[in-house]
């Protein structure tokens, strides 16, 4: 089983000094991101759906062997509307095109409860998307059913693990697992802060002991897993960056699991206290 460590999104202000050396223009963060994570989810494409020049441009920052993760956009995802879809489609076959892209994210809203409504939608997006390998984040609890894992199964979507706060409307914090690939998507667990925005929702810091609950999780249901994805969401003053790369040095000392490195390399000259 291969391991994949990255963060959702890499592009923030106050990661500058904190991950990206002093001084890093926003055109200079990607490649800097490249040579210590192996993949990106891009989201923000859900505020505004992308192009193929705009994914291109993007690609062709990074090593061939770069991975990206497209988060689908909010039109797709909350609104549930036709119109974006092929657009959306043509865009991100730029990035297959280049064997760089690893997968795709529908993240539902909370709003978005089981039922007939949502169900066929999903098998919308499943026929339209699925040969993208198309992963569904939940957020609503109505979807904490024993049977969901094959209907995810049987439509050819991954369902995604949430790292989450004990909140009694959300969908609950756990590994599930509806194929061979596990994709877990670490928020936050501060419940208080849950409601009170997007600053407030993850800003947060994973401890070891929580990180190793998922590893520990990881190790044991290794046989019927090819590869997990931890994708890291607390990106508030970079601490996305620093519970990805802790997360990392645990796998490391704990399991023989293969953790995916970095595919560049930065030139010598940049190596300092930010060293990749």
């Amino acid at each position: 089983m291969n391991v994949w460590i990255g963060t959702s999104g890499y592009s923030y202000p106050d990661w500058v000094g904190v991950f990206y050396p002093p001084g890093t223009r926003p055109d200079r963060m990607l490649p800097y991101y490249c040579c210590v994570f192996p993949l990106v989810e891009l989201n923000f494409t859900f505020y505004r759906p992308p192009t193929p020049a705009m994914l291109a441009r993007l690609a062709d920052n990074t090593p061939d062997e770069f991975q990206f993760i497209v988060k689908l956009p909010r039109s797709l995802s909350h609104e549930q509307r036709t119109d974006d879809l092929a657009a959306f489609r043509d865009a991100v076959a730029e990035l297959q095109r280049r064997k760089q892209l690893l997968g795709l994210l529908c993240q539902l809203p909370q709003s978005a409860h089981y039922e007939k409504k949502s169900l066929q939608w999903l098998q919308k997006l499943s026929t339209e998307l699925s040969d993208m390998r198309l992963a569904i984040e939940l957020r609503h609890r109505s979807w904490q059913r024993e049977d969901l894992p094959r209907w995810m199964a049987d439509h050819r979507l991954d369902l995604v693990s949430v790292d989450v706060p004990d909140v009694p409307a959300l969908f609950p914090r756990g590994w599930v697992q509806s194929g061979r690939r596990v994709y877990v998507r670490l928020h936050s667990r501060r419940a208080e802060s849950w409601y009170g925005g997007d600053k407030k929702r993850y800003d947060y810091n994973y401890s070891d002991n929580e990180l190793t609950e998922w590893i520990d999780r990881m190790h044991a249901e290794q046989e019927q897993t090819e590869e997990t994805l931890f994708l890291f969401n607390n990106c508030y003053r970079g601490q996305a960056v620093a519970n990805a790369r802790r997360l990392r040095a645990l796998i490391e000392e704990r399991t023989a699991l293969p953790v995916v490195p970095p595919f560049a390399t930065p030139p010598p000259q940049q190596r300092s206290l930010f060293d990749c």
